[in-house]
């Protein structure tokens, strides 16, 4: 029975039966081999079912968003298992029910009555013809949408689906070509076709139009399969699937197809962002360009109402339009919406920015910095807040010039570079100790030295101890700290000679306002360039330029005790101190009873003067004494001293003196007195006119008594005049004494 309604056999008279069956061949025997046919087809079916289960638990496995077309293909399995069963149901006759005649010769009797030669109990089937086990006749295929709507470029599936109708007998040779409808703005993606047919692979490539499948087939035991296509639509809009897309099928099955829309959407304004420069120092400011962009090549797109914040990587701050290193335009902005970020913010945010038009971008642009070193990532997870967005910061590499594998956007923040500028100290002797080493960074950071030869030379802060001859190296290193990347080292070296020879014999005489110092030459005078005297309490000094000269004058405080010190001058360094000397006291210079006869000029602090009034304060100002000597300030008709000056290291002096009050009226002479650099007298003069002093207001005058004021005018004029042609002779005689003497 089960053979029998498996394939399809209808009952026919038993006239008929009994005379197409084979001699030999009774009923019994039919009937039993029905029942082994029916035994294997059943178990046929049931591996063919679990087999079934098998294909479509790994389909699931492979493709989820197969899950909706599974179900409803197995929603279709059931409704035609169903009708299949009552199909057969009315087909079925057992060959227990037939008694077929035991003539085997016997004649069809086409008038006979079936009802005459049918045992009791027996359905017989209608005299329709033999149904046979070919199922081309009744396979169909369709094709429907993985799912219903999807966003522009999210891909989805086409579902074609092959059936039998019933199981019998395996198919092949089934193929089909299913034209996507839009236009070329729906194709086939770059992934795999699959599917639940037999099948020898598929050709079809990413951004084909037409899906193709060929040399399909199915076994006995499977009523149907399915092939499915992954295809994305570039535009929104709708697509349908009609019976007119599916062409050039063949193996038998016929189409059979309602319509089937696809609804497309604008897809999210997809973020991306890029950093220009992508490598900066610490402290400089680089920009980040963040684009909104339109997947959908639909003209008519338009969004509106986007937005979202960037949470920037930890050590990244927004950083100052004016600073930035590639500042395109200051903080550009074509999206529209406002840009929300503050100097020194972790973050920014962007709102109501817009966009419309087939593949629709727009660019905004935010300063970036950072104070510490690394590499930061800006990944989608720093996105937050989207609204009609969609972060994709890794897209674009190639648009962006960012390598595979460097597709996330990345700020390299390096220590700044800082060079060291070092002196190279010059060649020196042992004799000379030490040496100053001093270098700066264009960090501003200070700088290390350190000695590469301690046995030679040691160092500490920016000392250099010479040790011993030979060579010193010296090394200079900033190390850096978080801004500034360690300098590279810069290094010197230099020679170190043999201490410098001493002099010998020190010895000193005072002498006016100076001290005279002597020596002998060290015998071995090799590099000795001279001498330098120096006189303790200081800061008086002399010195030679030869190594034969060995006596030189330098100036000394009057009534001041001296010693002194003498060391060999050497381009590598002076020798030690030789001495010191006996003790001598210089002494001040004498006060001649005339003004010496010079014409070097001394001067005041208000430059030349020719008048000046008894008790008046002057400063008076000298030049050319030697340095750190005595010089004495005398005013003449009569000397009368009026103060002494030590001169400084230029031998020049300042000093205030007072005009005697009790200074008679008339001519005068201010001279300052002293040695010069050669040790010889030095003096300079200043002729300057005494006026008498005014009368005091409110102070009254003398009451004058005795011989009428005209003739003590007279007397007083006569007195004068008489002075003056006295004093004109004494002054004449005087110079004619001393031209005698000369002579």
């Amino acid at each position: 029975m089960a053979l029998l309604a498996t394939c399809g056999v209808l009952a026919v008279p038993q006239t008929s039966f009994a005379a197409e069956a084979k001699p030999g061949h009774g009923a019994a025997a039919d009937q039993k081999a029905a029942k082994d046919h029916a035994s294997k087809k059943q178990a046929g079916k049931k591996q063919a079912g679990n087999k079934q289960a098998g294909k479509e638990q790994a389909g699931n496995k492979q493709a989820g968003n197969k899950q909706a077309s599974s179900k409803q293909a197995g929603t279709k399995q059931q409704d035609k298992a169903a009708k299949k069963a009552d199909k057969l149901a009315k087909q079925t006759v057992t060959a227990a029910e037939v008694e077929p005649t035991p003539s085997a010769s016997a004649s069809p009797t086409p008038s006979a009555s079936p009802s005459a030669s049918a045992s009791p109990g027996v359905s017989v089937a209608s005299a329709d013809p033999v149904f046979g086990c070919s199922e081309g006749s009744g396979m169909t295929i369709s094709a429907h949408w993985g799912a219903a709507e999807t966003d522009d470029h999210d891909p989805t599936t086409v579902v074609v689906q092959i059936s039998k109708g019933i199981t019998c007998s395996a198919v092949d040779g089934i193929g089909f070509t299913v034209q996507l409808p839009g236009g070329g703005k729906l194709w086939h993606t770059v992934s795999s076709d699959d599917t639940t047919c037999e099948a020898n692979g598929f050709s079809n490539e990413p951004g084909d139009t037409s899906l193709v499948a060929a040399g399909l087939g199915m076994s006995a035991e499977i009523e149907d399969c399915t092939v499915t296509f992954p295809v994305l639509a570039e535009a929104s809009g709708t697509y349908q699937l009609t019976a007119a897309q599916i062409t050039g099928v063949t193996g038998g099955p016929t189409v059979q197809q309602t319509p089937q829309t696809l609804t497309v959407t604008t897809a999210p304004a997809r973020v991306g962002m890029n950093i220009s420069p992508s490598h900066i120092m610490v402290m400089e400011t680089s920009t980040l360009h963040a684009e909104l962009r339109l997947s959908d090549t639909n003209a008519a797109a338009s969004v509106t109402g986007l937005g979202f914040r960037m949470d920037l990587p930890q050590g990244v701050t927004v950083g100052s339009a004016a600073n930035a290193t590639n500042n395109v335009g200051g903080n550009s902005n074509t999206c529209g919406g406002t840009i929300a970020g503050a100097v020194g913010a972790d973050h920014f945010t962007i709102s109501g920015a817009a966009l419309s038009g087939a593949q629709a971008s727009c660019e905004f642009t935010v300063p970036i910095t950072s104070s510490v070193a690394g590499a930061y990532e800006f990944d989608d997870k720093k996105v937050t807040d989207e609204t009609g967005v969609r972060s994709d910061l890794s897209g674009g590499c190639a648009e962006h010039g960012r390598a595979e594998g460097e597709c996330t956007p990345t700020l390299y923040v390096k220590l700044k570079q800082q060079t060291i500028d070092f002196t190279a100290p010059g060649d020196a002797s042992v004799s000379k100790g030490t040496v100053p080493v001093s270098a700066t960074a264009t960090s501003g950071l200070a700088v290390a030295f350190t000695s590469t030869t301690p046995l030679v030379c040691t160092v500490s802060g920016g000392t250099v101890t010479l040790v011993s001859p030979g060579s010193c190296t010296i090394a200079a290193d900033q190390a850096g700290n978080g801004t500034w990347d360690a300098a590279e080292q810069v290094t010197h070296t230099f020679t170190v000679a043999p201490a410098t020879p001493v002099p010998t014999g020190i010895s000193a005489t005072g002498g006016v306002s100076s001290i005279t110092a002597n020596w002998s030459a060290p015998q071995n005078t090799s590099g000795i360039t001279g001498y330098t005297a120096y006189a303790k309490p200081g800061p008086a000094t002399c010195s030679t330029s030869t190594a034969t000269a060995t006596s030189c004058v330098m100036g000394g405080t009057a009534g001041t005790t001296y010693t002194v010190t003498v060391v060999s001058n050497n381009a590598l360094g002076d020798s030690l101190a030789a001495g010191p000397s006996n003790e001598v006291t210089p002494q001040a210079p004498a006060v001649p009873s005339t003004p010496p006869d010079t014409n070097l000029t001394l001067t005041t602090d208000q430059g030349l003067i020719n008048t000046a009034k008894p008790g008046q304060d002057i400063v008076v100002i000298g030049t050319g004494f030697m340095p750190y000597s005595t010089a004495t300030i005398v005013v003449y008709s009569q000397p009368l001293e009026l103060g002494t000056v030590v001169t400084d290291a230029q031998g020049n002096f300042s000093k205030p003196v007072r005009v005697p009050p009790d200074l008679v009226v008339g001519a005068h002479s201010l001279v300052a007195a002293g040695i010069g650099p050669n040790g010889q007298p030095h003096s300079l003069k200043m002729a300057i006119t005494v006026q008498a002093q005014s009368a005091s207001s409110g102070s009254g005058n003398l009451a004058v008594t005795g011989a009428p004021i005209a003739a003590m005018l007279q007397l007083g004029l006569a007195t004068v005049l008489g002075g003056g042609s006295l004093l004109f002779a004494t002054r004449r005689d005087q110079s004619m004494t001393r031209r005698r003497k000369n002579a």
